[in-house]
């Protein structure tokens, strides 16, 4: 059964939101990334079909597709999807279900093809409107490929959790990865992305500051009706992401890329929190342990380092941080819309 169109998937998000809370979207994502066997065909030469199928699986859709030397990056209806000859990169938000991607991938990609996979789940907002949890996904993973699960942070607040290979790997010396994930962004920054606040001829990369951050690259965005962002954005090899859930209840901001942030990550991270003046925010770090060093965490100002996990994960050296601003003193309730 296909997913539904883009239209009706509009029409769904809208009815979910008004059935759960408030304005409501779950803006924390599910990310499933892949790389291959040097033996193998490049991922790229599957073609556009096959990778449509395996974002449908997910309950999502491709609205776009930026090609570059290197990549075909897919700005989806939840998220983005990086494809390049090696490896690939999937994230998907809202409800949709990304372990189901991972079946379809395999009618592609044959298990003894896969070199390390990841499957990674932030903590949600609102996990009751999920149709699975992480330990279901995992479980079910377990059952097509051996691995094992970790939780970064408390999972009795925010956290992320990862399944992965356990199939021997070295990753590439220049293959870092940096995530960082804000919660209730500020209000007059979210309403810069509503399509109702949005020229027609305006490119909001450029309008919000975010094209500035890492300068050189080549982007492709859009904005959803009525609230809603994606931005893909690729040079080389490189790529990033920014998605954005600007909604009054559970306003989030993901931002992903492989670019090389090693010696200058405390700025990189400031840069973009001071755009989305979040209330928190979480930092996600692969660096290969060939090179990695154990960070004593980010220096973010107006924020305290709430949490800092590290963890050797698949020939990677992963780090958790979790940030909150500094207490002020007690402040009113907030009045709940009935």
């Amino acid at each position: 059964m296909r997913p539904p169109t883009l239209a009706l998937r509009a029409l769904l998000r809208m009815m979910g939101r008004s059935m759960a809370t408030p304005s409501f979207f779950e803006g924390p994502e599910k990310k499933l990334e892949v790389v291959v066997t040097p033996d193998s065909p490049p991922l790229r030469s599957l073609g556009d079909e096959a990778w449509r199928r395996i974002v449908e699986s997910a309950g999502a859709e491709v609205v776009s597709v930026l090609r570059s030397e290197h990549s075909d990056a897919y700005l989806l209806s939840e998220s983005s999807l990086f494809v390049f000859d090696d490896w690939f990169v999937l994230i998907t938000c809202g409800q949709t279900t990304l372990v189901d991607a991972v079946p379809q991938m395999l009618k592609s990609v044959p298990k003894e093809s896969i070199a390390f996979l990841v499957y990674e789940r932030k903590s949600e907002h609102f996990p009751e409107h999920q149709s699975s949890t992480f330990y279901d996904d995992a479980r079910r993973l377990k059952t097509m490929l051996p691995g094992r699960a970790l939780c970064f942070g408390d999972e009795h607040g925010r956290y992320v959790q990862m399944f992965h290979t356990t199939r021997p790997y070295i990753p590439e010396t220049n293959d870092p990865t940096l995530e960082v994930l804000m919660h209730r962004i500020d209000e007059d920054v979210a309403q810069q992305f509503t399509s109702t606040r949005v020229p027609s001829n305006t490119s909001i990369a450029v309008s919000s500051g975010i094209d500035a951050i890492l300068p050189g690259f080549t982007t492709s965005e859009h904005v959803f009706n009525p609230v809603g962002y994606s931005l893909n954005a690729v040079k080389g090899e490189e790529y990033y992401a920014f998605h954005v859930t600007p909604e009054a209840t559970g306003s989030y901001v993901s931002f992903e890329t492989n670019y090389d942030f090693r010696g200058h990550l405390d700025g990189l991270v400031g840069s973009i929190v001071e755009l989305f003046r979040p209330r928190a925010f979480d930092v996600v770090t692969f660096v290969p342990e060939a090179e990695a060093e154990v960070e004593v965490g980010l220096r973010v100002g107006g924020y305290e380092l709430g949490d800092h996990v590290v963890q050797g994960l698949g020939g990677y050296r992963v780090s958790y941080f979790q940030y909150f601003p500094p207490p002020s003193g007690p402040r009113l309730a907030r009045e709940l819309e009935l």
